[in-house]
C-alpha cells in the first residue's frame, strides 16, 4: 500500500503544478549530461542573472567551467533557498533580458540588431564625412585608389566596411570609381584588378574568384 502511494504522489503533484512553473522548466530545460561552459548558460538554467553566477565563482562556491546542471542548481538552492533572486521580469528583446542570460529568438534578434548598429556607429567614427570627401575628390582627380587610402592613413577595411552599412557612401564611392576607371582595361577581370582597379565589376570578379579558391 505504501509503495503504491509513493509511486502516485509525484504524478499528483505534477498535475497540480501552476502553469507558469511548467513553462519555466520547459524554457530552461538542459540535459544533465551536457556540460555548461558559459556564465550566460549557467544563469539561464538556474533562472538567475549572470552576475549571480559570477558571484558564486568569486566566492569559490563553484569551480571554473564546465559545470553540470545539478551542481549549479545545488549552489543556487543553497545560496537562495527562498528564490528571491530568481527570474527576470524584463520583456524579451531588451538589453536587460539579454544580459540576464536569455537566448530566445527575440533576444538574439535584438542582440544582432544592436551589434550591427554598433558596427555602423564605429564605422562612421573611423571614416568621418570630411575624410570621405577627401577620398572622393582624390579619386575624381585620377589618383590610384590604394595610394589615396594609404596617404589618408586609412585601410581598405575602413572604406569598404562603411560601404556595407551606409548605402549613400556605397553609391558615391562606386560612382567615383566607375567614372574614373581606365578605359584600356577589361573590367571584371583578374588583370584589371591586379593593375589596381577596384570598381564594382572588378571587385565582384575578385570576390567570385577568391570564393572558388577556398
Amino acid at each position: 500500500m505504501s509503495t503504491a502511494f509513493s509511486t502516485s504522489t509525484p504524478e499528483v503533484k505534477a498535475r497540480n503544478l501552476p502553469s507558469f512553473h511548467i513553462a519555466t522548466s520547459t524554457v530552461n530545460q538542459v540535459s544533465d549530461a551536457v556540460p555548461i561552459t558559459s556564465v550566460r548558460k549557467a544563469a539561464a538554467v538556474c533562472d538567475v542573472s549572470p552576475p549571480v553566477v559570477r558571484r558564486w565563482l568569486s566566492h569559490g562556491l563553484i569551480a571554473e567551467p564546465p559545470w553540470t546542471v545539478e551542481e549549479l542548481q545545488k549552489v543556487r538552492d543553497l545560496t537562495d533557498p527562498e528564490g528571491r533572486r530568481r527570474g527576470n521580469r524584463a520583456p524579451h528583446g531588451t538589453i536587460t533580458r539579454w544580459n540576464a542570460g536569455c537566448s530566445c529568438a527575440e533576444c538574439r534578434r535584438f542582440q544582432s540588431d544592436e551589434a550591427r548598429a554598433r558596427g555602423r556607429r564605429k564605422a562612421q567614427v573611423r571614416l568621418p564625412a570630411d575624410v570621405r570627401q577627401q577620398l572622393l575628390d582624390a579619386i575624381y582627380a585620377g589618383q590610384p585608389f590604394r595610394a589615396i587610402v594609404r596617404d589618408l592613413g586609412l585601410t581598405s577595411n575602413q572604406v569598404w566596411g562603411l560601404a556595407k552599412t551606409n548605402g549613400q557612401w556605397s553609391s558615391q564611392l562606386d560612382a567615383a570609381l566607375t567614372a574614373t576607371r581606365r578605359e584600356d582595361l577589361r573590367h571584371g577581370s583578374t588583370a584589371a584588378y591586379v593593375r589596381g582597379c577596384v570598381c564594382k565589376d572588378c571587385r565582384e570578379h575578385q570576390r567570385i574568384r577568391m570564393a572558388k579558391n577556398r
